[in-house]
């Protein structure tokens, strides 16, 4: 899961079955990004982040690539066949590149990624933001100060 804190950093969470890490980052420049990560702390026999979907590649052929464009503009049936293409079983990267195109993921997108996990993982969350600004502030402080 991905967004953005409220300090601006990028929060990634990822989930592994019952593991899971916290990616704090900052953008320094389109290119370039530098951040801090941890394990989350004390999780529970349930998934850090609950996927009915593997994540993964999975080939896309021709037809179901003519089927996407067809129902772009419908929402509905647009989740209706990314759910059912999710629900394919994800392949290796070399049977992936065989196809007409790769579908990746899933990857959720929340505007607050830590909140969704629970409001014990507050004092990780807050340190690696205190930490990472201090890296901002000594490495690339003139990212974030106007010029003169």
């Amino acid at each position: 899961m991905v967004g953005k804190d409220r300090s601006g950093f990028y929060d990634a969470l990822i989930s592994h079955g019952t593991e899971g890490w916290q990616v704090k980052e900052y953008q320094v420049n389109p290119y370039k990004f530098v951040g801090l990560g941890s394990r989350i702390p004390r999780v529970t026999s349930s998934p850090v982040i609950p996927q009915e979907h593997p994540f993964g590649l999975r080939p896309i052929g021709v037809e179901q690539m003519k089927e996407f464009a067809s129902v772009v503009d419908d929402p509905r049936s647009m989740t209706e066949l990314a759910a059912k293409m999710l629900s394919s079983k994800p392949v290796s990267a070399q049977e992936a590149l065989e196809s007409a195109a790769i579908l990746q993921g899933p990857i959720l997108q929340s505007p607050r990624p830590i909140d969704s996990i629970s409001s014990a993982h507050t004092k990780l969350d807050e340190r690696l933001r205190k930490e990472l600004q201090h890296i901002v502030n000594k490495e690339f402080r003139h990212t974030v100060t106007p010029y003169i």
